[in-house]
């Protein structure tokens, strides 16, 4: 008997320390709870994941329905009664790689924030493709822009935008007059002809072919896009930041190689 009691112990502090883990990777403590049940089941409805986690009904529905909107758990399709499963976690591992990684790209720009005087920046941030396409209107708006970007990534991500831009400038609907430095890979210098097209300045720089960070001046804004597996947007609203960045854009622009329209 006592060794049954010290076996239990043990697995309920690892269910703990697993709980804790997936915490700090972003969960609540209800939704480990949740996704542990479901890896622990294989697959499970309501009812199953209410008996492993002491949980009402009710409360693992809306738990469930934030898993599945953020890719943690899936829905098993034709199944009479709702059926769900988790993903493998290591997707999860995946995910805070990648955010890892953004973090670190951006890290210049957020200690930059500290040195901006009393006055705090205003930042929005935005990860669903419509809260992207929103910002980039915004930006699309404005009287002068520069870019320093990745259309080859931006089409991967939201195929036929390049397309819609340039016809929506020949209709008058965008009237800016934009610089956008860009890498001098095939398909770039491709894309960069529509905007030679339409009266654009592009240049190319060769050090942006691993980059999948997008830069843009506007205004008194300067918006960060991530282009890799996860797009989302920053947009940081200071005029100290964007007076002290725009010297770096130049710098840039003026390493960059010019391109001429090609006749067709």
């Amino acid at each position: 008997m006592e060794i049954v009691i010290w076996l239990l112990v043990i697995e309920c502090n690892m269910d703990k320390d697993l709980v804790k883990i997936l915490e700090n990777a972003g969960f609540t403590e209800k939704e480990a709870e949740v996704y542990l049940a479901l890896l622990e089941l294989g697959q499970g409805n309501v009812t199953d994941i209410s008996k492993n986690t002491k949980l009402k009904r009710s409360i693992i529905y809306v738990i469930l329905e934030g898993l599945i909107k953020r890719g943690y758990v899936s829905e098993i399709p034709e199944n009479k009664i709702n059926t769900y499963r988790a993903i493998d976690p290591s997707v999860i591992l995946s995910k805070l790689r990648v955010s890892y990684k953004n973090f670190s790209q951006m890290l210049p720009i957020f200690r930059s924030l500290g040195n901006t005087g009393k006055k705090r920046p205003k930042i929005t941030y935005h990860e669903t493709k419509e809260g992207i396409i929103n910002t980039w209107e915004e930006m699309n708006n404005a009287s002068d822009a520069f870019f320093i970007s990745s259309y080859e990534r931006v089409e991967k991500h939201f195929p036929g935008a390049i397309v819609d831009w340039v016809e929506r400038y020949k209709r008058g609907m965008i009237t800016g007059k934009f610089r956008h430095l860009v890498s001098d890979n095939p398909a770039e210098l491709e894309i960069a002809q529509e905007f030679l097209a339409v009266e654009q300045k592009v240049r190319t720089l060769s050090d942006l072919k691993d980059s999948q960070m997008d830069f843009t001046i506007y205004g008194n804004k300067l918006a960060i896009t991530s282009l890799g597996e996860e797009p989302f947007v920053v947009v940081v609203e200071s005029q100290e930041l964007v007076n002290s960045m725009r010297p770096i854009f130049e710098l840039a622009w003026h390493k960059g190689k010019e391109i001429k329209i090609l006749k067709k």
